[in-house]
């Protein structure tokens, strides 16, 4: 092939001619191609044991609402949160008894106020115990295997029995408001022996109305959650 002088010499476009273009490389040629994706291992969902899951769970497996109701006081009852006010509460007991023993002759209008404070103290204590105990044999679990346990057994005994000392307690305080502070009326009780049982009393129907409150917004968040 001629050439003419100062020419550039032309391109062969043939098939393995001069400056044909080399095939791409093949890169990685002799590795498997990769798995399909739902063939792709993937590690496993985390589990789902939150506070809202378990609502959601106790809806979709209860057959109506009371037995709603009934499941989601149970779940709110295991909470970690509950275990610690209980704990903490437990200064409410231990204060009622050593106000009753310190003032147990001060109150001459009704002499039942001091040892309303005393018994109910001590009962709420060896309740509270015999509770923390069976939560922590229970472990959160979901099955019955500690419902019928003694300390189980007896701290529903102790919940009948401060149940009924409680109604009697509104008695002797409610209907003796207001007694006189001084020592030699007939009507006298120490204040700091009265007032104070009287707000433990009163505190206890506040925390039972805030306590409904707090249920029947969690249920209703509920609903209407799964629902959406």
């Amino acid at each position: 092939m001629d050439y003419q002088e100062g020419a550039l010499p032309a391109k062969v476009d043939v098939e393995g001619g001069i400056n044909a273009s080399p095939p791409p490389p093949m890169y990685g040629a002799s590795e498997p191609p990769p798995p399909p994706y739902d063939q792709t291992p993937r590690d496993a969902p985390p589990s789902y044991q939150s506070l809202y899951g378990q609502m959601q769970d106790a809806k979709a497996s209860s057959s109506g609402p009371l037995d709603f109701l009934k499941k989601l006081v149970k779940i709110l009852l295991n909470t970690i949160a509950v275990t610690v006010f209980m704990l903490i509460m437990l200064a409410v007991p231990i204060s009622m008894v050593v106000i009753g023993a310190i003032y147990k002759d001060d109150c001459r209008v009704e002499p039942m106020i001091p040892i309303y404070l005393i018994v109910s103290g001590c009962c709420y204590i060896v309740k509270n115990i015999l509770d923390l105990i069976q939560r922590g044999r229970s472990d959160n679990n979901d099955d019955d295997r500690h419902e019928n346990t003694p300390s189980n057994t007896c701290s529903r005994l102790l919940g009948c029995f401060l149940f009924a000392f409680f109604i009697a307690g509104n008695v002797w305080i409610y209907r003796v408001y207001a007694p006189s502070d001084n020592p030699n009326h007939l009507d006298y009780c120490d204040p700091v022996l009265y007032y104070f049982a009287f707000w433990i009393t009163t505190l206890v129907y506040i925390f039972c109305l805030l306590t409904c409150c707090c249920i029947c917004c969690a249920a209703v968040v509920t609903a209407f959650t799964s629902d959406g």
